[in-house]
């Protein structure tokens, strides 16, 4: 049985070398997956998708410009990959006004946890968790505190004058569960809960989340919002291009990616 092997694409002078990089660690570890299950079909397309990225004429002009609004061009990839998340579950597959809907339910259905758990055992569910987990790292810091007698370089003496670091470690204690479903139902959506230092953005919403080209307008206004975060410019051109690249569908033009992405 002959291996699985993908064949490199003859790449412009023009396509970024880091960007060619990405496409050779995606084929690499699309190859490895397919020889561990040759049962399976291939799964090609990220590997597929950046070929056309590197190798379609149209997207010269595109690789060419990224450097005048200082984006990298691993960068732009990672902005293309993070815009074709389209995934097709609630609440993420939900009209506005569906969302909306949904929205009022989870608050709804909040409320009446909170109510049905405030001051029982389960309200202390979390706080539990995280002391059984805190009591195991406090008990490996003591005997690994203890151990450390054993070491010839140790001095037994002062050794004795010092405490396990565990004291000053924080406590983190959760709030009850109660408290965590108050705070949830406070929120406008669920846009408000987000990574750590990253901007608060809206989730993008279709009119038609069901339609044939669903995940091409998910893409387009995720793009373009990309794009506009960072450099100030919704930069069409270059989202018309790069999605008539991703999609295959060299026929869009900059009129269409105005109405889906206004």
């Amino acid at each position: 049985m002959t291996s699985f092997k993908i064949e490199r694409p003859d790449f412009p002078s023009w396509a970024p070398k880091s960007v060619i990089t990405e496409w050779e660690e995606q084929a690499a570890e699309s190859a490895y997956w397919q020889r561990k299950f040759p049962s399976l079909e291939p799964d090609t397309d990220e590997v597929d998708m950046l070929a056309r990225l590197l190798t379609y004429e149209d997207m010269k002009t595109v690789w060419e410009r990224l450097p005048k609004y200082k984006i990298k061009p691993t960068h732009f990839v990672s902005m293309i990959q993070c815009s074709q998340s389209f995934i097709d579950i609630k609440p993420y597959n939900l009209t506005p006004k569906e969302h909306a809907i949904w929205l009022q339910d989870v608050k709804d259905t909040a409320l009446k946890l909170k109510s049905l758990i405030q001051f029982s055992p389960y309200d202390r569910i979390l706080e539990e968790k995280y002391l059984k987990k805190r009591q195991k790292f406090v008990m490996a810091n003591i005997v690994e505190h203890s151990l450390q007698i054993l070491k010839p370089e140790v001095n037994v003496e002062e050794h004795e004058k010092t405490r396990p670091a565990y004291g000053s470690w924080p406590d983190f204690l959760p709030q009850p569960l109660s408290e965590v479903l108050s705070e949830l139902v406070s929120l406008e959506s669920e846009d408000d809960i987000n990574v750590i230092g990253s901007k608060r953005r809206k989730s993008v919403r279709l009119d038609k989340p069901s339609h044939p080209n669903a995940k091409r307008s998910y893409f387009v206004r995720n793009l373009t919002r990309e794009l506009r975060d960072f450099t100030g410019q919704p930069l069409r051109d270059i989202v018309t291009v790069t999605t008539a690249t991703v999609f295959d569908t060299p026929s869009l033009t900059e009129r269409q990616i105005i109405r889906i992405a206004p």
